[in-house]
C-alpha cells in the first residue's frame, strides 16, 4: 500500500506515490525497474549565462549554423542562457576557452544581436541524447521531465515537455474522485495514456530536425533553408506551430 525509499543515513519515507523528477540518471527509474534506451547524438549542449549591452525583449533567439544550433533565451534583466548545442570537438574548444575569448565567439556567432556580451556563469557541457523508456509508470511511481524522456535541445522544448508531464500528472490526481490511494496502478496509467503520444511525436520531429539540420548535403540544406523561408511566411501555420510548442 505504499513505496519506501531508504536514504542515506538509516532514514526511510514511506509514500504512497514516488514521483520520478530527477534528470537523466535517474534514480527512481533505475530502481523501479524502468529500461532505458539511449542514443547519444555525438554532441554536447554548452551552457552558459550573459550580460547583454541590448536589451532582449523577452525573445528567445536561435542561429542554425553549419557547426550546431545556438540559442540565446532570455531571463529577467538585461541576461541571457545561452545553449549551444554542437559537436564533441567544437564544444570542448568552447569550454576550454578564456571568459572573453567565448564572449566575443558568441557575439560573432549571434551576429552581434544584442551587443556586447559579458559572461556572468562559468560554462558547462552536458551530452546530447534521445532518451526513451520503456514505461511512464509502474505500481506507485511515475516519471516525469528528463526522467521519462530526453529530446533535442534544437527545438527548446525539453522543459515544456516536463512541465507538460507534471502538468497532467497534477490533473491526473486532482480528478481521481473516491479513489484514495494516489498510487495506484490504473489512476497512473491514465497519465501514461495522455503523455506517451505527444512525448513520441515531439521526440520523433526533434530527432528528425536534428537529422535534417546536421546532414551537409546541399539538396537538404536547400529543402530546410526553403522550408523554414513557407512557414515563415504563412502567419496562421507559425501561430499553430508556436502554439503547439508552448503546450
Amino acid at each position: 500500500t505504499s513505496a519506501l525509499l531508504e536514504l542515506e543515513g538509516g532514514r526511510s519515507i514511506e509514500a504512497s506515490l514516488v514521483v520520478g523528477a530527477d534528470g537523466a540518471q535517474s534514480w527512481v527509474r533505475d530502481a523501479a525497474g524502468i529500461d532505458s534506451h539511449v542514443r547519444p547524438y555525438g554532441q554536447q549542449g554548452v551552457v552558459a549565462n550573459f550580460e547583454t549591452e541590448r536589451g532582449h525583449d523577452a525573445i528567445a533567439r536561435q542561429w542554425f549554423r553549419p557547426d550546431g544550433v545556438l540559442a540565446l533565451l532570455p531571463l529577467p534583466g538585461n541576461r541571457v542562457s545561452m545553449v549551444w548545442s554542437t559537436w564533441n570537438d567544437a564544444a570542448d574548444r568552447l569550454l576550454s576557452m578564456p571568459g572573453d575569448d567565448l564572449e566575443r565567439e558568441v557575439e560573432t556567432a549571434s551576429r552581434h544581436a544584442l551587443g556586447a556580451l559579458r559572461l556572468i556563469t562559468s560554462p558547462r557541457g552536458f551530452p546530447l541524447r534521445l532518451l526513451r523508456v520503456s514505461a511512464l509508470v509502474r505500481p506507485r511511481v511515475a516519471l516525469i521531465g528528463d526522467a521519462a524522456h530526453n529530446v533535442h535541445p534544437l527545438a527548446g522544448q525539453g522543459v515544456n515537455l516536463g512541465f507538460q508531464d507534471a502538468c497532467e500528472l497534477a490533473g491526473v490526481l486532482r480528478g481521481r474522485g473516491a479513489q484514495d490511494d494516489c498510487g495506484d496502478y490504473r489512476l497512473l496509467r491514465r497519465y501514461a495514456r495522455a503523455r506517451s503520444e505527444p512525448v513520441a511525436l515531439m521526440q520523433a520531429a526533434t530527432d528528425g530536425l536534428q537529422r535534417l539540420f546536421n546532414n551537409p548535403s546541399f539538396g537538404l540544406k536547400w529543402l530546410r533553408n526553403t522550408g523554414l523561408r513557407f512557414t515563415n511566411g504563412i502567419v496562421p501555420l507559425k501561430s499553430f506551430l508556436v502554439e503547439h510548442a508552448l503546450g
